[in-house]
């Protein structure tokens, strides 16, 4: 097992932060596409020259699916997306792949899927309480935040 020592291999909060706006807008991207092919409706033709505006289905309701039961899936869906890329063998995200940095136990292992779990659940901690769980980042030795330190992880650079 790798041991993480130095303060110079912990990735800096500004890194994790642009690597979750670049994991936001990738999932936005792909929201928004299942979203429009939603609310449109299914019967929605691009092919023909004679569009009709009116053989649109709007709103979820067509589909029986209200904007909360979307907004369910897409948090879960969210949320299986960080764990699962997080306890993968990249140990990172498309975000922090980008950028170079991975998610590791305190030893520097890699972490299993309920870990990566535990550690975005308790990302809803770290907000709920006014961001502190994330401000604690930028002053912490080890770049932990509130839910690094519930699941037993960090942030490190590759």
């Amino acid at each position: 097992m790798q041991v993480i020592s130095t303060n110079s291999t912990y990735a800096s909060g500004g890194k994790r932060f642009l690597a979750y706006i670049i994991d936001r807008i990738l999932l936005h991207a792909v929201f928004s596409a299942v979203l429009f092919r939603w609310w449109w409706g299914f019967p929605f033709d691009w092919g023909h020259d004679n569009f009709d505006i009116n053989s649109m289905h709007f709103g979820f309701t067509h589909m029986g699916f209200r904007f909360w039961e979307y907004s369910f899936l897409a948090g879960v869906v969210t949320m299986l997306y960080f764990s699962l890329m997080e306890s993968s063998k990249y140990q990172a995200t498309l975000g922090k792949i980008v950028l170079g940095i991975k998610v590791t136990d305190v030893h520097g292992a890699p972490i299993t899927f309920p870990k990566a779990l535990l550690r975005n659940l308790s990302k809803y901690l770290s907000a709920f309480i006014l961001w502190i769980g994330y401000i604690m980042i930028i002053f912490d030795e080890r770049k932990q935040g509130l839910h690094d330190k519930i699941a037993d992880t960090l942030v490190v650079n590759q």
